[in-house]
């Protein structure tokens, strides 16, 4: 027993060797921490601004997630070659950046076909950071020679490229630890830094090493080229400012902020994959879409914003857990789907399902007695409960959310002895439940 007893303690390490143990891991973790993401913005001058024979900058302001960033002088924008905005240290997430220019032609006189023209030029980016990751984002206006008319003879455009700022290497470390000896690490060999892409998909930080390791590896490719999503709302004909959140199965949403001074669709750059695009605008009903990103293409999601109601009249009502509809939907004897025209009002259940992600829906489906044979108007009814949950995951709610169904004739809200009767019981009923 006393020999067992001395084996086991000498298999324990001493707190010499767990000091020299922890004091490597530590250096390993350093090694391997991955700074704060960054995003350097830059201006690039055009060329000839500021001649008597070029374009002048007059108006220049810069937002980034809505706040302004404090810029140099208009004297200074308007001399060629590149000028750095600002240096931004941000945290993990999206990030949209917001150009409005103004120039005039200093050229100009009195037969001049740009005499007294100013170019009100607005474009916008959103870029997506992580830890490990620098964006450069350059603002780029630009002369268009060959413009067919002189309001479009100047453009304004992002260029947007991300490297890693610090570039992974691998570390040697030892098989043993020299107990006595402080434990230290060898310096990691230096790699090329990975080439520079223009995209704005993050790079993902190196997890922490534990010893014992013999060593750390870089990953064999850099970042990964992203997809691009075009983002467009509009309310009437005119785009309108809103706050757009790009959701997946994976990874908290993405944040983008819309300006209403943006004429052209905002470009957003998220890696591949199925996103729900949700957009919230104040005054407006909140909508919902569905889209698949890829590489080989870039699709546009248009949202044409309606007007919230007003009038208490005109909003749902939730009583007992059962949503009211101002307009709910009607439907014909025998029919399972609804009358035509009279869904409008599903917008108003978007609305209330995009704002609060917590919520589900079950749709309860009704006949009078007087539909098909009695047997079959448990069935109708869950058809018609069935038909206006297709519309509603047609208008990009998750299927998911929604559970359907047929009570038949069962729960009758008037008499059925009158033709009006029997149309207010051919209806379906919405039931709020709470996710668990």
């Amino acid at each position: 027993m006393g020999l067992l007893a001395a084996s086991a303690r000498a298999a324990e390490p001493s707190a010499v060797e767990q000091r020299a143990r922890e004091d490597l891991d530590r250096q390993l973790q350093e090694m391997v921490k991955t700074p704060p993401p960054e995003i350097i913005i830059s201006f690039e001058g055009l060329p000839g601004a500021g001649t008597s024979k070029g374009y002048k900058l007059v108006e220049a302001d810069f937002l980034v997630n809505g706040q302004p960033l404090a810029i140099p002088g208009l004297d200074k924008l308007n001399g060629p070659g590149q000028h750095r905005l600002a240096v931004l240290t941000v945290e993990e997430g999206s990030y949209t950046l917001v150009s409005h220019v103004t120039y005039a032609n200093e050229s100009w006189n009195l037969f001049s076909e740009e005499s007294g023209f100013l170019w009100k030029l607005t474009a916008s980016v959103t870029v997506q950071v992580q830890r490990g990751l620098r964006a450069r984002v350059r603002v780029l206006p630009a002369i268009n020679p060959t413009a067919p008319d002189p309001r479009l003879k100047l453009k304004l455009s992002h260029d947007v490229t991300a490297e890693m700022t610090v570039p992974l290497a691998d570390v040697a470390v030892p098989d043993k630890v020299d107990v006595g000896a402080p434990a230290v690490a060898q310096a990691p060999a230096k790699t090329p830094p990975p080439p520079v892409s223009p995209v704005s998909t993050p790079v993902a930080a190196a997890p922490p090493v534990t010893a014992p390791v013999k060593a750390v590896e870089a990953p064999e490719e850099g970042p990964v080229a992203p997809a691009k999503l075009l983002l467009k709302v509009l309310a009437g004909k005119r785009p309108a400012a809103a706050t757009v959140y790009l959701r997946s199965a994976s990874g908290a949403p993405q944040r983008v902020v819309l300006d209403r001074k943006a004429r052209k669709p905002v470009e957003v750059m998220l890696p591949p994959g199925d996103y729900r695009v949700d957009v919230l605008s104040q005054g407006y009903l909140a909508q919902t879409r569905k889209v698949t990103l890829s590489r080989e293409a870039a699709p546009t999601v248009a949202f044409a914003l309606a007007r919230a109601p007003v009038k208490k009249s005109q909003k749902a009502q939730v009583k007992k857990e059962v949503v009211v509809l101002p307009r709910p939907p009607r439907f014909a004897e025998k029919q399972a789907t609804p009358r035509k025209g009279s869904t409008a009002g599903l917008a108003l259940l978007v609305d209330m399902l995009v704002r609060d992600e917590s919520l589900r829906l079950r749709i309860e489906g009704h006949t009078d007695n007087r539909e098909r044979p009695a047997s079959a108007r448990k069935a109708l009814a869950e058809a018609r409960a069935e038909a206006v949950a297709k519309a509603l995951v047609a208008a990009g709610l998750d299927a998911s959310r929604i559970e359907t169904t047929g009570l038949g004739d069962a729960r009758p809200k008037a008499p059925n002895l009158l033709p009006r009767g029997r149309e207010l019981n051919r209806r379906v009923e919405f039931v709020l439940l709470r996710s668990k």
